[in-house]
């Protein structure tokens, strides 16, 4: 039986940049951190750098990269890492043939279907939508999809992150963390459950998102947590999202050279901490609305983005991450057209992994139904992008003999009654929620429209599904870091 990751295979990637032009971004980039820097407002990533050799001006907090010691930190990141599910089953390869999707996090509000209304997100919520992940057969990775307005803001991402360790079997994201304390907060609870640090740093059942900010700055709390994150060697999904026209020049290269600087300054800062430590290359690019200013990170433009981005990631020898977002309101016909679009994209032009199953306006609303409805559209964008085995198997020529012309002679004229059919045709998409029965008998069903279908799924779910949940002895463990977390 394959395993869960060759689920998410994908055949080679269409390229949408030339090499030349790879070329010239990167150089770019290299440019840009050599002769006007990267403001980095963490010291202990500073300190980390200057030992490198950077040139670091602690008055300003710009350091300058020197294009050789660039080079040379960015060569010491892993190639090859394993994201780690907390059951070998769920294991995932990043080694550029596969394309994993996660959920999205930080969202306030969650959508109410039957209400057509907002209401605030609960920790109910991170439960509920860890059990649907765990569930799904098109899910890789979770990530703790809104921020608790019942649980206090000190220990929210905490708690997050102890419910969905608890609950799901796939890796977790960590999204939220913004101080050193909380990741080392996580430290600790994911070594409690895979037995030790050092164990943790072999196997990496845990990930964390850092997000820099342009144009070409590195917040000082986020950073200091990348370098808590670094030591622990887990890996860091290096966030950049610059947006074409605000935060970066108007054009899709200069948007690139942008990020590429950031990233690149991100990952170099740390390897100079920590030699060896897990990055990946993300991005979630976008372009303004030219009418409002607002971000459009569901725009065609923000596509191409997230494609070139994994494109450079690829270029030097690092992990992708990335995304688009969804900017649409509601649950429905706009959010699904973008998180389509995105899905089949990167199945077809391999960005390994891909960011927001589940969320609306810009990732600050969970909606239920639209979880149910995206796993959906990456099942058949996965089906999409893989590899087309041809082989003297799979062409049948003696069968394609076998059967012959429609209505001619003795030849059988269909394909209907083979052995081979029955067994190969089973491998073909089918989707959990929506199906190709007639007309007449969708009308005697209840006529029900694809919002009602996907909340019924969800809730079947919630109802049906029992997680294997951590061993009660570890949750008591991670219990009492957040009890400790809280008095502190």
């Amino acid at each position: 039986m394959p395993t869960f990751a060759e689920r998410f295979r994908v055949r080679k990637p269409v390229a949408i940049l030339r090499e030349e032009d790879k070329k010239q971004i990167h150089e770019a980039g290299q440019n840009v951190m050599e002769n006007v820097g990267v403001r980095i407002h963490s010291k202990m990533a500073r300190d980390s750098l200057k030992k490198a050799g950077a040139i670091v001006d602690e008055r300003t907090s710009v350091v300058k990269f020197p294009t050789d010691l660039t080079k040379s930190l960015i060569s010491k990141v892993p190639q090859g890492i394993v994201l780690a599910g907390r059951e070998k089953e769920y294991d995932l390869p990043l080694d550029g043939q596969h394309c994993y999707y996660t959920t999205d996090g930080c969202g306030i509000s969650v959508w109410d279907q039957k209400t057509r209304t907002r209401r605030l997100s609960v920790l109910r919520d991170i439960t509920n939508t860890a059990i649907i992940s765990d569930w799904l057969p098109y899910l890789s990775i979770y990530e703790p999809m809104v921020v608790p307005s019942d649980i206090p803001q000190k220990i929210h991402v905490i708690v997050g992150m102890k419910e969905s360790f608890n609950i799901t079997r796939k890796h977790i994201l960590s999204e939220s963390t913004s101080t050193p304390e909380e990741a080392e907060l996580q430290i600790k609870m994911a070594s409690e459950i895979v037995g030790g640090l050092d164990e943790l740093r072999k196997r990496h059942i845990m990930s964390a998102m850092v997000c820099t900010m342009s144009p070409l700055t590195l917040d000082g709390h986020a950073t200091d947590a990348a370098m808590v994150w670094s030591r622990a060697k887990v890996p860091v999904h290096i966030t950049g999202m610059a947006m074409m026209g605000v935060s970066s020049p108007a054009t899709i290269a200069g948007n690139l050279v942008v990020n590429h600087a950031e990233t690149l300054a991100l990952a170099a800062a740390m390897q100079a901490h920590t030699p060896g430590s897990p990055a990946i290359y993300g991005s979630v690019l976008s372009n303004m609305d030219p009418r409002t200013g607002a971000i459009q990170l569901s725009s065609p433009e923000a596509l191409v983005l997230c494609a070139a981005a994994g494109e450079m990631a690829r270029f030097v020898k690092m992990p992708s991450y990335g995304g688009i977002g969804c900017n649409a309101r509601t649950p429905g016909m706009q959010s699904s057209l973008e998180n389509g679009m995105l899905a089949l994209a990167s199945a077809l032009f391999g960005q390994e992994i891909n960011n927001g199953i589940g969320m609306l306006d810009c990732s600050t609303v969970l909606s239920y139904e639209q979880m149910i409805i995206d796993d959906d559209i990456v099942g058949r964008a996965i089906t999409a992008g893989r590899e087309i085995p041809v082989t003297k198997e799979s062409l049948h020529l003696d069968m394609i003999k076998e059967v012959g012309i429609l209505g001619m002679g003795t030849k059988k004229g269909s394909y209907l009654g083979e052995r081979a059919t029955m067994t190969e045709a089973r491998q073909f998409y089918q989707s959990l929620i929506f199906n190709s029965e007639p007309f007449e008998q969708w009308e005697r069903k209840g006529k029900k429209d694809d919002l009602t279908l996907a909340k019924e799924k969800a809730d079947w779910i919630l109802k049906n599904h029992n997680p294997v949940r951590l061993d009660e002895g570890i949750s008591k463990r991670l219990d009492q870091i957040v009890k400790e977390a809280a008095k502190a």
